[in-house]
């Protein structure tokens, strides 16, 4: 077969397969449900107490100033589906992992790879189904998200409506290629349930979707700059909040909307300096970069083990 013929029966068997992994997980109502557990838990915190919790704090900052309550209710509106669409990314990306998973466990996987189908075609028909399903749902909670915003307060601009779909497909990958690289030592369906299950509870906090990161510890604080979505929740924070915090603030002292800002993490302490949006967007580019890199070393290396082990099985042995 000539490279051009090889080139044509990969990209058809790619596309063949990232469409079934995608049908698959859509199919599975339960785990797509699931999947948006997390961001789910967010709305229902925000609606029992979390939402008054942060009007509360942010009016005490304008304390004995004058400002729109509407502005005040679509800042924090705009806190809360930052938090919502940047754990959707996540969730959703580690929940598509079941797919993987599910094949290796039923030998679906081996199945395949004994075909001429390459196992690199394969790996990559998995990783673009992990990326469609995860833009394509996250994209769905955008748009809702968006919805709230305009019957609530909407301050936001047509820029800002594409810096989140920007954002979200960079959160889609390093969502993607962080599951990917965390999930493939899973061996089976019960153990990718479980370990969803503890990414899904605790993401929320590490990337400050339950409670601004200027309230943990120093510590945690620490942590949770090593975590990439951080800066991507950060981003959409400043997406979702930035108007109607410019209005807020309109009347009030440039100390105030600082206040603010660093308090519900619209800007944040890194390494001991402030960042804001477009920091924050360089920072993550930087570590996507990174994730990229690790993962390519990783698959290199593994497919390199595999070619010497071939090698060595193809040398036939000195007859004694």
């Amino acid at each position: 077969m000539g490279m051009k013929e090889r080139l044509a029966s990969d990209a058809r068997a790619f596309g063949g397969l990232t469409a079934r992994c995608c049908k698959i997980f859509l199919r599975d109502r339960a785990g797509v449900f699931f999947s948006l557990l997390a961001p789910l838990i967010v709305l229902l915190l925000y609606f029992l107490f979390l939402g008054d919790v942060q009007l509360d704090a942010a009016s005490s900052a304008l304390q004995g100033l004058s400002y729109d309550d509407g502005a005040l209710r679509a800042f924090v509106n705009g806190w809360m589906i930052a938090g919502v669409v940047s754990v959707s990314c996540v969730t959703v990306s580690f929940s598509a992992q079941s797919v993987m998973i599910s094949d290796r466990e039923k030998g679906t996987l081996s199945d395949v790879l004994v075909t001429p189908v390459r196992r690199m075609t394969v790996s990559a028909a998995y990783f673009a189904g992990n990326c469609v399903v995860t833009f394509g749902i996250t994209l769905v909670v955008l748009a809702v998200c968006l919805v709230f915003a305009a019957a609530t307060g909407w301050y936001l601009t047509a820029g800002d409506v594409f810096a989140a779909v920007g954002i979200t497909a960079m959160s889609t990958l390093s969502a993607a290629m962080i599951s990917t690289l965390v999930c493939t030592p899973l061996r089976s369906s019960n153990a990718h349930s479980a370990f969803t299950g503890i990414v899904s509870a605790a993401i929320g906090f590490l990337m400050g979707a339950y409670m601004p990161v200027s309230a943990f510890p120093t510590a945690v604080q620490y942590v949770v700059l090593f975590v990439p979505g951080t800066y991507s929740a950060g981003v959409f924070r400043n997406i979702f909040s930035g108007g109607a915090l410019t209005e807020l603030c309109s009347g009030a002292p440039p100390a105030v909307e600082s206040a603010l800002r660093e308090a519900f993490t619209l800007d944040m302490d890194f390494f001991g300096v402030t960042v804001g949006a477009a920091q924050m967007t360089g920072i993550f580019a930087a570590t996507l970069l990174i994730v990229a890199g690790i993962a390519g070393g990783i698959a290199g290396g593994i497919a390199g083990v595999r070619m010497i082990a071939r090698r060595k099985m193809s040398v036939p042995r000195a007859e004694d």
